[in-house]
């Protein structure tokens, strides 16, 4: 399974739900799917994709939805162990493991040599975990996770291709349009 194809489903299912993208390919991709400005592209944050979804998450009742990436989040995997803890019923994580550090040179990453981020997921409390390797099996497990209660946690094993062209995004503009679709926050107690 190619990202960018993966990217372009993910993007379609997720309807009008905020998406947060990981740096590099990630939010390229993302954008070349589709730019819209509930997209939250993470250029130059490294390991904080799913951080700032989770904030998102706890801060609405909308579906949250984090497209990031194992180099990423083996950076800090602190993030887990946090959604694990908050268990926002509204998260969902897709973890991109192409099994290197793409971002770096292509490096095999930690779950080329035997990491599974599933089962780091499910240990920090997580119990609504997939693996997928395949387009369909992806459909079926984003289709799921948008209807039940998270957080959702699913591991979309990907070959890498080509990059495509980087996204024309500026940081800036990027919180700025984001911010001003982002207006239905959380009520106390729910």
């Amino acid at each position: 399974m190619h990202r960018f194809e993966a990217t372009q489903l993910v993007s379609r299912l997720a309807g009008d739900a905020p998406i947060v993208s990981n740096l590099g390919p990630s939010s390229d991709e993302l954008w070349h799917a589709g730019h819209r400005d509930r997209n939250f592209y993470t250029y130059g944050s490294m390991g904080l994709c799913s951080s700032i979804a989770l904030g998102m998450a706890l801060a609405t009742n909308e579906e949250v939805i984090s497209l990031d990436g194992d180099g990423s989040l083996l950076m800090n995997l602190g993030t887990i162990a946090s959604i694990g803890r908050e268990k926002p019923k509204n998260l969902t994580v897709v973890v991109w493991d192409n099994e290197q550090w793409g971002q770096t040179g292509g490096q095999t990453s930690h779950t080329g040599t035997g990491t599974d981020l599933e089962q780091v997921a499910r240990s920090c409390g997580i119990t609504r975990t997939k693996t997928v390797s395949d387009l369909e099996d992806l459909e079926a497990a984003v289709s799921e996770a948008l209807i039940t209660d998270g957080p959702n946690f699913i591991v979309a094993k990907i070959e890498e291709t080509e990059y495509l062209p980087v996204a024309p995004v500026e940081p800036e503009f990027t919180l700025y349009r984001f911010r001003n679709t982002f207006v239905k926050p959380r009520q106390p107690g729910h």
